[in-house]
């Protein structure tokens, strides 16, 4: 009887990766049945995997679970002969690899296969209109503000769109904002909260302010719905988006209409997906080959720009499209100089509860442009923090 084990992964269609699936399949004689989960309920699903142990015999996970499906019990580790096989630590990115282990310390629990990096997607044509250089660096979350607010004065109708709605992209986002101004939502070692400190509410509060150039149209988008109005309407200025975004700009860049893009104030996030094996898995040997297989540099370069994101591997960085594409430099770029939330215990809790404060922040904010919102960020994350504190200090 054949081999054959499961394979979850987020993806829109089978058509992106099953040539790499039957190229695989015909190296190994490994069938490998696929299953399509998708981003916003991949998480539930997954847990019940884990509860029940059912499910996939390997699975693409957002780099931000690993901590919590740890102390689940669920995941098998990857010995130190495993992870040799497949390089070292160096053949991968540092900001991926710090996503394979929890708070970098033995063992390897996942493998870095996709990262995509937080990018500032601009129309160069408008900032040129409003006497900006469109090859401008924005080094401080002020440096932009200035430049949206020129962008408005110049008439531009719609000089910046962010997603207001209730979404975990705005902490993905607001994070360049909060390390920019030297602030952090965890601690290093991941016991205590810090979004309540100085830096970081100095850091949210500079992102949220700039709810103020949100015209009326723009102010309750949600998810993907901010990029695509920048594709859409020809007078949107900047959003913050992701390397998904490119091949659909390039498609506009033949019918003469350019998008660029740059790294936002502070660190880039860097966020992306691991591979994992279930610890129930029927077969971890065959497992471990589809992983080996699918991080391998020749897979990576076949894949990534099929998906929009960026391959975790390092060697993979170094050729095309990711060395010569301009929109591809950037976003290695931001993920080169970019950071990556913690693999601890609760952060899955940490995020879902910062999602639903901040989605109560711009509902104030959008409701009263002229608050102060460094005063509602309190009011929404001072009782959060004290809840929150407790629990991760039970480490």
């Amino acid at each position: 009887m054949a081999q054959e084990i499961e394979f979850s992964v987020m993806a829109p269609s089978t058509d992106l990766i099953q040539p790499l699936i039957d190229q695989f399949t015909a190296e190994t004689g490994i069938q490998v049945r696929l299953r399509l989960l998708a981003w916003d309920t991949a998480w539930s699903t997954l847990v019940r995997a884990a509860l029940y142990k059912d499910g996939p015999d390997v699975s693409e996970i957002g780099t931000t679970w690993i901590g919590d499906l740890v102390d689940m019990h669920a995941l098998r580790p990857f010995n130190t002969a495993e992870v040799a096989a497949m390089g070292n630590p160096d053949s991968f990115t540092p900001p991926t690899w710090k996503t394979a282990t929890r708070m970098g310390n033995p063992p390897v629990w996942s493998i870095p296969w996709l990262a995509g990096a937080r990018l500032l997607i601009l129309r160069p044509d408008l900032l040129e209109r409003a006497g900006l250089d469109p090859q401008m660096t924005f080094d401080t979350g002020d440096q932009l503000e200035e430049a949206i607010r020129r962008l408005q004065e110049s008439g531009i109708r719609y000089p910046w769109t962010v997603p207001t709605g209730f979404t975990h992209t705005t902490l993905l986002n607001i994070s360049s904002w909060v390390w920019a101004a030297g602030g952090d939502f965890i601690s290093p070692d991941g016991k205590a909260t810090r979004f309540m400190e100085p830096a970081s509410l100095a850091g949210m509060a500079a992102y949220f302010r700039l709810g103020r150039f949100l015209a009326p149209e723009v102010r309750r988008l949600s998810g993907l719905e901010p990029e695509n109005w920048l594709l859409q309407e020809r007078e949107t200025a900047l959003t913050i988006s992701g390397a998904w975004l490119f091949n659909r700009a390039q498609e506009q860049e033949a019918e003469g209409k350019r998008i660029d893009a740059a790294v936002p104030p502070g660190a880039s996030f860097v966020g992306g997906s691991n591979l994992v094996i279930w610890k129930y898995s029927r077969d971890p040997e065959a497992a471990l080959k589809l992983i080996r297989f699918l991080t391998r540099t020749p897979a990576e370069l076949f894949y990534c720009p099929r998906i929009g994101l960026l391959p975790a591997r390092a060697a993979a960085l170094g050729q095309p499209p990711f060395s010569s594409d301009r929109f591809w430099q950037t976003a290695v770029r931001g993920m080169q100089t970019g950071r990556s939330f913690p693999a601890i215990r609760l952060w899955g809790l940490v995020e879902d509860r910062l999602t639903s404060a901040f989605y109560a922040v711009w509902a104030e904010v959008l409701a009263d442009p002229t608050a102060n919102p460094e005063a509602i960020l309190v009011r929404h994350l001072s009782p959060l923090a004290a809840r929150l504190d407790p629990l991760l200090a039970k480490g």
